[in-house]
């Protein structure tokens, strides 16, 4: 860490848009002016170099915090009027700091099982029989009957795996194996026949049971969330211990990493373990324990809940004995302004991530939910004025929702909605002025052209995740990582790719689609503030602002583009405290 020094004794503007083009960034000799009744500082950072963010690129040496906030941002002179007896300094040594990096778009409840080995990892490994020996190791560790889930699966052929594939690893434990994306994947015969999967099963809607030639038998694919859900509705739930200990596993990683604000968009009411999830999320919040902020915005797989959930969470009576949502609606009533800190809104998908669930425009593949099915959700949505955030990774997915915003917007006029996109890929060029114009904004991820712009061929395809075209749209970019879909949930891989642009076999994908270092940090900071509508607390470091920070390794601004993807937090600040700390060793502490 930083040296600290003694203490000396001595007595929005809002965000509306993320600018095309930012200022280059200058010393400024007091940000703020100094009165000369300074309250004294719980903590002051000296001698760095200070990347603020705000609206005019300023970089300052030095800033002072009290109670979570920022209380003034400058030069080290002025600054120094703040040190009292009590105040921690800390010698930055010209190390950067930037404000706390914002993660639009994680699933926190998954990559933290992943991560915590309850779940096999299976990413990373390319043949199947690496896959099988993995599962086959889980096998022989546990005993019979034991479920073994895996995720991971990084192929892109559904028929990578079947389900004799997996029942050569085991007949005696039941088993779903899922892909990256989370959105489809294999089980074995003992699986499919705990959950009355037969030759007879109907796909549920916007989904698909893999049938063999003549519709005889499950082949075990399982496309897409009713599908897969089928089986993990027998899976045992897990414990209130285990859904918090996930949890805080995924938070801590991320606070390692520089992140300090999380947008979960995973949490799904239907699932299995939602309510021990829900229980562990409002827990975790109110005992001010997680190490990151956390928003979430919870999916509704199947439309016909869509009423239900805002009955019983919105309504004002109290809701049914067995209300997925229940937790959330005894937070609401007795503490509204923690409600309103965790709850970010409703997503909901229109296409899938999978290769036969994407919904572009040509080819057309198969639709998660009808366009009246979407229609009607976003209009109650809307109504109920919550901000939805949509899955849309296809040109003709990102369309629909456009169609649905505005028609919802001619019956019930919001100015501010702030619906979000997902993912958002590849839009159609003449669509950017109509996510502009209906006020929306794109959450999405430049680490996709490295992790998967081979796999997808995305040569092919060169305005996927068209950054510069959307700001110079005008539509506000916050970006996120999408764990454990991706592999690489560091937001320093994001901040690279959206400079560089390059996939693992070194192909550029269409360079003018590039953005600036400075512009690539306001959307992982400011812009995914935005997001959340969190833009007037936390995505810059100025005065009054949550001291939301990070103490990197190395200047963003000034190294090699390849840099970027190595920088390493130093220490992690959440109002004000220390949260991750890097030992002089190398190690964490």
């Amino acid at each position: 860490m930083m040296p600290e020094r003694p203490a000396k004794k001595i007595s929005r503007r809002n965000f509306i848009r993320v600018s095309a083009v930012v200022a280059g960034a200058a010393f400024f000799p007091g940000i703020h002016e100094i009165k000369a009744s300074t309250p004294a500082a719980d903590l002051v950072l000296k001698n760095g170099k200070i990347i603020t963010v705000d609206h005019k690129g300023s970089v300052a040496q030095a800033l002072a915090v009290q109670q979570g906030r920022i209380l003034g941002i400058g030069n080290n002179e002025a600054i120094d009027g703040y040190i009292g007896h009590t105040t921690r300094v800390i010698d930055l040594m010209g190390k950067t700091v930037t404000p706390g990096l914002i993660d639009s778009h994680a699933h926190l409840p998954p990559f933290g099982l992943r991560e915590s080995k309850r779940w096999v990892k299976l990413q990373g490994m390319e043949s199947k029989d690496e896959i099988l020996a993995a599962l086959a190791r889980k096998a022989q560790s546990l005993p019979k009957g034991q479920w073994i889930a895996a995720w991971g699966i990084e192929s892109f052929s559904l028929s990578f795996l079947t389900k004799e594939d997996l029942d050569k690893v085991s007949s005696e434990h039941p088993m779903l194996v899922t892909h990256t994306t989370g959105q489809w994947g294999f089980a074995n015969s003992l699986a499919l026949k705990i959950s009355g999967i037969d030759g007879s099963t109907q796909s549920p809607p916007g989904s698909k049971v893999e049938l063999k030639l003549f519709g005889k038998e499950p082949t075990g694919l399982l496309v897409h969330y009713p599908a897969l859900y089928l089986v993990r509705k027998h899976m045992p739930p897990l414990s209130d211990e285990d859904a918090r200990d996930c949890i805080m596993h995924a938070a801590n990683l991320y606070a390692r990493e520089g992140v300090t604000t999380i947008h979960d968009n995973f949490f799904m009411v239907s699932e299995i373990g939602a309510n021990q999830f829900a229980k562990a999320y409002i827990d975790l919040v109110q005992t001010n324990v997680l190490p990151t902020r956390v928003k979430i915005w919870p999916y509704l797989a199947n439309p016909r809940e869509a009423d239900k959930v805002m009955n019983d969470l919105f309504s004002g009576k109290d809701p049914q004995p067995d209300s997925s949502v229940r937790n959330f609606f005894e937070l609401r009533k007795q503490q509204p302004a923690l409600f309103s800190d965790l709850w970010g809104g409703l997503k909901i998908a229109i296409d899938g991530s999978g290769m036969t669930t994407l919904w572009y425009m040509n080819p057309r593949a198969l639709p998660l939910h009808s366009t009246s099915d979407v229609q009607a959700m976003v209009k109650l949505f809307h109504r109920a004025e919550q901000q939805i955030s949509v899955h849309a990774v296809g040109d003709q997915a990102v369309d629909i929702f456009l169609d649905a915003v505005g028609e919802a917007q001619n019956d019930y006029r919001r100015d501010d909605a702030r619906h979000r996109i997902e993912h958002a890929i590849r839009p159609q060029t003449a669509s950017l002025e109509r996510i502009s114009s209906l006020g929306l904004v794109v959450s999405t991820h430049p680490q996709f052209i490295y992790s998967w712009g081979d796999k997808w061929m995305m040569k092919n395809k060169e305005k996927s995740i068209p950054l510069k075209s959307y700001l110079q749209a005008g539509i506000p970019v916050a970006l996120g990582a999408d764990p454990p879909a991706f592999p690489l949930y560091q937001p320093q891989i994001a901040l690279w790719q959206a400079t560089k642009r390059t996939t693992q076999g070194g192909y550029r994908l269409d360079s003018s689609e590039s953005v600036s270092i400075r512009e690539s940090l306001k959307m992982q900071t400011m812009g995914s503030a935005y997001a959340g509508f969190q833009e007037k607390s936390i995505g810059s470091l100025e005065k009054g602002k949550l001291a939301d920070m990070v103490v990197w390794d190395r200047d963003f601004y000034t190294v090699p583009t390849d840099e970027i993807k190595n920088a390493k937090a130093l220490m992690t600040f959440v109002n004000g405290k220390v949260v991750y700390e890097k030992s002089n060793s190398g190690g964490d502490v």
